[in-house]
């Protein structure tokens, strides 16, 4: 889908939306039709037999969805729960889907889809009928006690249903999150790599669909759905802390995630007021793009993990002994999610007279703050449990981790949040240092770099041509989705990668060279 606001968008997005068809489906067919403004996306579950029952199950709202994909599913609708008149609204919603399944002849279990203005509950704008059982029919079951997909099997088999409309009873409220493989703090890119520790939740009201399995590989090939997280309570209220709780315990290190994420769009006010529409993801996204969610806590956890220190037992395990002196502080430059370095001090507890004391403990300092006493130390599960398990005590309160290291990478999970932070070289940090101080501090990087792994689906320039900033150059397509990548200022263009290419994420696709100053300007 593309939203085109001006006749001029018009034209780009009919060439993006066709390539996207085409790739994803085989047709590059397309409709135009009418933008409904702040909509919620409520859909209504049917069931139909070959015996001419027809019944629905309720609605879901799935108004919580970034790029037209669901985010964030629930039932019953936190719309008509909210109205005094709610439950009209839902039966007539309920016979309207019956009747559309009815008008085509229509068994099995599907999804009448709609647009219902935020402002005009009582009317409705049909999308589509979803012919098939749908990713988030985990709620509908969870609301009703009913196994959907039993009872498809049951109507396949020829069989009636075994209920009827008044059988059909809501209890309690439902909220699924979709986990997704994508990186938030860049612009929600599809992510990519090798699952290193897993860790699903459990619990009261919970449940977990998922085909994970550590050392499973994550490419850019399928949709990057990688799990549901669902959560049953007797209220909405209750539903959104179980999902909130079950989400704080879903480790999955080695592929960036939308974890931290999803817990940031469950808490937001709006959501938790139940005052959904489609725009919020977007909204609440445009706060975190670009952000880190590396805290000074993951920094010295990374810096500890892979300096060896994460305990000091040993004085002499630190770098920098001085005769009759403190030993050197050990300096670590650690990479946040977003690509800022930080620099992380290390050094033993020392008394005033500089004797090393308490080899449990380090003095870490982050950017220039205050040194912290803190200690890394292994911390084994009581049972079966995920690898990668650390205490980390900061100033004696302690928390638990998840580290893992790989491929020069270091996974953290903390506070409920996974980060993947770098520990560059002193080479590669001295590089950057360098290529910095040689360019003007207005000049950008000549070199573009694939924003994800994907496949080169356009390329909008020639080699040698000169274009302006902004120019869009390449477009890199994954996962359904489209990622132009511009020209950083103007100059000739040199390309590396052409229609068809693989590419990796950061992957040199092109250079723009300046243009050349006139003499006389600066």
């Amino acid at each position: 889908m593309e939203v085109v606001a001006t006749s001029s968008d018009l034209p780009g997005a009919l060439r993006s939306a066709r390539r996207v068809a085409a790739a994803s489906f085989g047709d590059d067919s397309l409709l135009l039709e009418r933008l409904v403004e702040r909509p919620r996306h409520i859909e209504v579950q049917v069931l139909a037999d070959t015996h001419g029952h027809v019944v629905h199950l309720g609605e879901r709202e799935c108004s919580l969805q970034r790029r037209h994909q669901k985010v964030v599913e629930e039932a019953p609708s936190a719309l008509f729960a909210g109205l005094a008149d709610g439950a009209a609204h839902r039966e007539r919603l309920g016979a309207l889907a019956c009747d559309v399944a009815r008008s085509v002849g229509y068994v099995g279990a599907g999804t009448v889809e709609l647009l219902v203005p935020a402002d005009d509950p009582a009317t409705a704008w049909f999308i589509e009928m979803n012919t098939r059982l749908q990713v988030e029919h985990p709620v509908t079951e969870a609301v009703t006690g009913l196994d959907l997909v039993e009872a498809q099997l049951r109507v396949a088999a020829g069989q009636p249903l075994a209920f009827g409309q008044d059988d059909v009873r809501l209890r309690g409220h439902a909220i699924e999150a979709r986990v997704y493989a994508e990186a938030p703090g860049r612009g929600f890119v599809p992510a990519t790599g090798t699952v290193l520790v897993l860790d699903e939740p459990t619990g009261p009201g919970v449940r977990v669909d998922s085909g994970l399995r550590e050392g499973d590989e994550v490419t850019g090939h399928y949709d990057p759905m990688l799990a549901k997280v669902v959560a049953h309570g007797g209220d909405r209220d209750e539903a959104l802390a179980r999902l909130d709780r079950a989400l704080a315990e879903t480790v999955v290190l080695g592929v960036d995630t939308n974890v931290g994420f999803l817990r940031t769009l469950l808490a937001d006010d709006e959501v938790v007021a139940g005052r959904l529409h489609t725009g919020i993801v977007d909204a609440v996204a445009t706060g975190v793009e670009g952000e880190a969610v590396a805290t000074a806590a993951d920094l010295v956890v990374a810096a500890l993990a892979t300096t060896g220190s994460g305990t000091a037992r040993d004085p002499w395990a630190l770098d920098g002994w001085r005769a009759a002196a403190a030993p050197a502080p050990r300096r670590t430059v650690v990479r946040d999610d977003v690509g800022r370095d930080h620099v992380v001090l290390v050094a033993p507890d020392v008394d005033d007279v500089g004797r090393v004391v308490g080899h449990d403990l380090l003095l870490v300092s982050v950017d220039g703050d205050d040194p912290r006493r803190c200690v890394l130390t292994p911390a084994p599960a009581p049972g079966p449990g995920p690898t990668g398990l650390r205490r980390l005590t900061v100033d004696g309160v302690g928390e638990p981790v998840r580290v893992a290291l790989h491929e020069g990478m270091v996974h953290v999970f903390r506070a409920g949040r996974a980060v993947r932070l770098a520990v560059p070289s002193r080479a590669e940090t001295e590089a950057a240092a360098r290529a910095a101080r040689g360019r003007p501090s207005s000049a950008t990087d000549p070199e573009v770099r694939s924003a994800m792994p994907g496949t080169v689906v356009a390329v909008d320039v020639d080699d040698g041509d000169d274009v302006p900033a902004g120019a869009t150059l390449l477009t890199v397509e994954a996962m359904k989705m489209e990622r132009r990548l511009l020209a950083p200022h103007a100059g000739t263009v040199s390309l590396s990668a052409r229609v068809g290419d693989l590419v990796r994420a950061d992957q040199v696709v092109a250079v723009v060279h300046p243009a050349a100053t006139p003499e006389g300007e600066s």
